[in-house]
């Protein structure tokens, strides 16, 4: 057992925790009054939500918690002396507070109410002593705050014999171990009554290296007190038991400390219960993976970060609101601070601008988005985000909304907000409103994708209407990608090649889509895939399980052959083969055309392609179909870009799959061959006059869809590849 001693420099802070209930505020306060009897100047901090710490040295009359102050009082009308009483011989009170039980995080009520103790001078008083009287049950971080080295210089533990008061003592030596175990000032032993305990109490002290400073026995005359609203230090000045706190004080002032050490939970029941017998661990069944909607467990369907547990692209909170804020007619509430709110709004946003900008479209829902923010700030950490939420939904549905989905950020996840709850009481208030839960909680559920994912599904669970009259005309197209730049052109070329068939879209699934759309989706007896990436495939498993989707058997692909292979697939699956015929030679001719009229421009030319991606046989198609010189066609393979299902590459002996390799033998590899087009995924900075296009992450789908990027390439090669000014003199 060390003794260290800590050298005074006028200015002591000690932190007392124990177990809820354990008897630590009584303690304190008269610990407190012996000290302000011996000259000391003490103030007296109660880190508890019940704020009860200094109720014996006021009277029963404790100052205005400082987190009500924080949530009530506007910033520039706040001032220390309004929440710092005084109290027995002149010490000083402050309690700190807490949110209503259930609500909010009392941990980080206990950081808010620290910072602004300090904002408002607290540091500048002059006090001897600073008591912090804090809850030893709860180990978060926030309760943690008075251990950090800048608050207590030495920590004492309050425990009675009792084996969950021991165990509470013994996590809180754990936490100590996390900042500084040299600065422990002793055990205080407040007895119970049990003869057995203190037995118990000095073994749990011998075990941890921790002497009892102080024994505090059972007696009547601390009720005696607490009835006068007082400490027994000031009812009984001279008794045995006050004697027990000036004992304490003294020891206090002396300034020793101890190395303290914890205990595992075996070594724990040992020491205190003599329980030795080592038990074997309980065995859990096997169970699928299930994620709890409500009070009814569903699959979980998750998106490759998740899946495979990389590192995340994104946050779902993102994900979900680029998808919501996509359908017409929705009002979306995103649950959060409003930083949270418009960099998920940005994010969404761009693709709209990008689209406008290289095709002059706009994704209609995007012109009037109907999204709204909760501005959680931080009285909402405190006292929980449910009036907030609450207030934005009953202003909503005044305003005429009625479809309301509500998104979760990070902080309304961590406090506890149980926004499920909300809605549905305010739909027993609203039975005409549609409420839609989707809880990311920023990216605890998971990346930008899996937002993406839980959104199509959680609203189309809300709102798929089970009973609706087919019509054998129909096609859902499935996988839309809303924040993508090209996706209103992708719908369009869709649309179009299955017009051709006498076919029509019925369900945008989900991006630029109407509410509608949603409820009919099972109007259509046949769904088709916009693409083969893991968010369709995810989609398509979950519209075939849970709402009985049929789908044709192929999916979109892009480039002239790819565009003949799906349309073909999808006459046959719908029974309209005697309507292909027509179709293709149309298509077939469109393409030529645009074909014959591209090829002199770009037959003969040089191309290197580096592409992350493994789905480019549409790429090589067209290169081929050009007539270009095709040097190397390169697949630089990386687990964060490169597709995880299975690509049946008809050109593998033309495209060359790495997946190692290295960035500077790439880069000098293409110098080697000095290609006329450079064909990449990301733009390379090479210093060498070369006409360098972005193969896609998203392809323009349709006939004509690579013709197009290969129409920006001819364009291209007419102009220099350096800018004449970049030559101009100053």
């Amino acid at each position: 057992m060390d003794d260290i001693s800590i050298q005074s420099n006028g200015r002591r802070r000690i932190a007392l925790y124990g177990k809820g209930g354990i008897g630590k505020s009584t303690i304190s306060s008269n610990l407190t009054a012996a000290l302000t009897l011996r000259g000391q100047r003490v103030l007296q901090i109660g880190c508890d939500p019940k704020h009860d710490s200094t109720r014996l040295l006021t009277n029963g009359s404790p100052p205005i918690t400082v987190l009500d102050y924080l949530r009530y009082t506007p910033p520039q009308e706040r001032r220390l002396d309004h929440v710092m009483g005084t109290g027995f011989q002149g010490c000083h009170c402050v309690e700190a507070g807490g949110p209503e039980p259930g609500v909010g995080c009392a941990g980080r009520g206990i950081i808010s109410a620290f910072d602004l103790l300090e904002e408002l001078g607290i540091e500048g008083l002059e006090h001897d002593i600073t008591i912090y009287d804090v809850l030893g049950d709860v180990v978060c971080g926030g309760f943690a705050v008075p251990l950090r080295d800048e608050y207590a210089d030495t920590v004492y533990v309050v425990t009675s014999g009792e084996f969950m008061s021991l165990y509470a003592a013994n996590n809180i030596l754990r936490g100590v171990a996390n900042y500084d175990p040299h600065r422990i000032g002793g055990i205080i032993f407040n007895s119970r009554g049990d003869q057995e305990e203190e037995e118990r109490v000095e073994r749990f002290s011998q075990a941890v290296g921790v002497p009892v400073v102080a024994s505090v026995p059972r007696s009547p005359l601390f009720l005696a007190a607490e009835k006068e609203g007082v400490t027994l230090v000031e009812l009984k000045p001279e008794g045995e038991l006050s004697q027990v706190f000036h004992g304490l004080a003294s020891e206090v002032l002396s300034g020793r400390r101890h190395t303290a050490h914890h205990l595992s939970e075996q070594d724990l029941e040992s020491v205190v219960l003599g329980i030795s017998s080592v038990r074997s661990p309980v065995k859990t069944a096997d169970t699928p993976e299930l994620a709890h909607e409500g009070k009814k467990a569903v699959l979980r369907y998750t998106s490759r970060n998740v899946d495979k547990g990389e590192i995340l692209h994104g946050c779902a909170f993102s994900g979900a609101a680029a998808i919501c804020m996509s359908v017409q007619d929705l009002t979306t509430i995103l649950h959060g601070p409003d930083s949270c709110a418009h960099l998920a709004y940005q994010l969404a946003s761009n693709g709209v601008r990008r689209s406008f900008l290289r095709e002059g479209t706009l994704v209609r829902s995007f012109l009037d988005t109907d999204v709204h923010s909760t501005s959680m700030q931080e009285s909402c950490m405190v006292f929980g985000g449910v009036s907030a939420l609450q207030d934005k939904m009953e202003q909503c549905i005044n305003e005429g909304s009625r479809n309301i989905a509500v998104i979760t950020s990070c902080p309304a996840g961590i406090i506890g907000d149980d926004v499920v709850k909300t809605m549905e009481r305010m739909s027993l208030a609203n039975p005409d409103v549609t409420f839609i839960p989707l809880i990311e909680d920023g990216n605890m559920q998971g990346d930008h994708m899996q937002g993406v994912i839980d959104a199509c599904i959680g609203l189309s669970r809300c709102l798929i209407e089970q009973d609706v009259e087919e019509s054998p005309e129909a096609v859902n197209l499935v996988g839309i990608k809303p924040i993508a730049s090209n996706c209103h052109a992708n719908i369009e070329a869709v649309s179009r090649l299955i017009s051709m068939l006498g076919l029509q879209v019925n369900c945008r699934y989900i991006g630029d889509s109407s509410l509608e759309q949603i409820r009919a989706f099972r109007r259509a007896p046949l769904s088709l895939l916009m693409s083969t990436d893991r968010f369709a495939m995810v989609l398509k498993d979950y519209l075939v399980k849970e709402q009985g989707a049929t789908f044709s058997p192929l999916a979109v692909q892009p480039g002239m052959r790819g565009t003949e292979r799906w349309l073909r697939c999808l006459a046959e699956q719908a029974g309209i083969t005697d309507r292909l015929d027509d179709t293709m030679d149309r298509i077939r001719s469109e393409y030529q055309e645009r074909l014959e009229a591209l090829k002199p421009h770009l037959k003969g030319r040089s191309v290197y392609v580096l592409s992350m991606h493994k789905d480019i046989d549409w790429l090589v198609d067209l290169l081929i179909d050009l007539e270009v010189e095709i040097q190397r066609v390169r697949v630089l393979e990386r687990a964060d870009h490169s597709m995880d299902y299975d690509v049946v590459n008809e050109h593998r002996d033309i495209i060359e799959f790495e997946s190692s390799y290295d960035v500077a033998e790439v880069k000098q590899d293409v110098r080697k061959h000095s290609p006329q087009l450079l064909l990449t995924t990301y733009l390379t900075q090479l210093d060498l006059p070369i006409h360098q296009f972005k193969v896609p992450l998203v392809p323009d789908l349709g006939h004509l869809g690579a013709l197009n990027m290969a129409e920006e390439w001819a364009l291209s090669l007419r102009a220099p590849v350096e800018e004449g000014w970049r030559k101009d003199a100053f």
